[in-house]
């Protein structure tokens, strides 16, 4: 039983996904909220999200560049005042799931937990 609590429980974080549309920096993050005009976007260095270094890896399209402000936004002439712009790329970044393999020291630790309980209980060691 603790076997397969202790499996279900790295199961779980290997199959959560999640996604993030947005501009992505070099930081890791992926910028949210953008003011456009005329078709061209600039993104503010408000909202974002983190891509989690804890999951397995992200991808999504590095076609698109995008540049992010990290000062006032002019909406009237799509203009950064006051701070740096950073450039980046735009799209949708979504978790690729974990394979089986990255968990494969936690099912051999489980059979030899397993393993050792069933030979104690024999009374062969």
């Amino acid at each position: 039983m603790w076997v397969l609590i202790f499996v279900s429980i790295f199961s779980y974080n290997a199959l959560a996904q999640g996604s993030a549309s947005g501009c992505l920096l070099n930081d890791n993050r992926v910028y949210t909220s953008y003011t456009s005009l005329l078709g061209a976007r600039l993104y503010a260095s408000g909202p974002s999200i983190a891509l989690s270094p804890n999951y397995c890896s992200w991808s999504g399209p590095k076609i698109v560049t995008c540049n992010v402000c990290f000062g006032a936004i002019n909406a009237v002439g799509l203009l950064c005042i006051g701070g740096p712009v950073l450039q980046g790329h735009e799209g949708v970044y979504t978790m690729v799931e974990c394979n089986l393999d990255d968990y494969s020291w936690a099912l051999g630790a489980s059979a030899a937990f397993v393993g050792f309980f069933v030979i104690r209980k024999r009374k062969i060691i």
